[in-house]
């Protein structure tokens, strides 16, 4: 049995923190799911799988109106439910699906306390590991900011929303720019979790290359671009492109990124 399990909608950069972790770690993953367009294909589960045609008349009880980023029906288990109250993905679960673990930093740092050599990632003591935390909170704060970027900019670009997301993207790459000016990594000078999570946010928000079009027609030039501006951020985010633990899941979207 793996260490962890974890069901999602692929290919999902934010996913990958966990499988980057791992590798560090040493913890074994084992990775379910498919496009997200198809997740309403799946039954949601600690053993999930592919549904039937047959399956959808005999577990029809599960079916629940989806949510945030799906359309119709979801066929999400009472066990589901109960490990992950939220009822989203990425779903990791641990110990047979007994324990769930859902946000995807929680799944990376469960990736990293599941290895025998994951203290590397975790920080030396209290302090280091807040300082890490705080990273990784303020990920998610970005992480929001984008997710409702990505969605809400699927059919038509507003004004008010591109201005949201700049003004966000600004703030969190100043914050690891002046971060990464005295250090080599966000938290001291190796690898942490903090840095797992921030590569992995960027590869997330290089998907705005999906919103060319809608871009086009409001007359907005893509944000992604502006990475570059930020120098420090850029020199290391060409490090960890050349970590084989890193671009093994990450590659191709490093490849979109103007790392100079």
């Amino acid at each position: 049995m793996a260490d962890l399990r974890v069901f999602s909608y692929l290919p999902n950069p934010r996913l990958y923190k966990a499988t980057i972790a791992a590798r560090y770690s040493g913890a074994t993953v084992e990775i379910f799911g498919g496009p997200m367009g198809e997740l309403q294909n799946w039954l949601w589960d600690y053993d999930s799988r592919e549904l039937t045609d047959g399956d959808r008349e005999t577990l029809a009880a599960f079916a629940r109106q989806a949510k945030t980023g799906f359309d119709g029906a979801l066929y999400k288990t009472d066990a589901f439910l109960t490990a992950h109250p939220f009822g989203a993905v990425p779903a990791g679960f641990a110990e047979g699906g007994g324990v769930g673990f859902f946000e995807s930093n929680s799944i990376m740092r469960a990736a990293a306390r599941l290895g025998p050599n994951g203290g590397c990632l975790l920080g030396d003591g209290p302090m280091e590991q807040t300082r890490i935390d705080s990273f990784l909170d303020r990920a998610l704060v970005f992480a929001r900011d984008s997710q409702r970027y990505m969605l809400g900019g699927r059919t038509a670009m507003t004004p008010p929303l591109y201005a949201e997301m700049e003004t966000a993207l600004a703030s969190w790459l100043g914050g690891l720019e002046n971060a990464l000016s005295s250090n080599s990594c966000l938290v001291g000078d190796r690898i942490t979790l903090a840095d797992i999570s921030f590569a992995c946010e960027v590869s997330s928000f290089s998907n705005e290359v999906n919103l060319g079009a809608v871009l086009d027609e409001a007359g907005l030039p893509p944000l992604l671009p502006q990475l570059a501006d930020h120098p420090a951020v850029c020199r290391h985010l060409a490090r960890l492109a050349r970590e084989p633990r890193f671009s093994e899941d990450l590659a191709d979207y490093f490849a979109r990124l103007p790392l100079g």
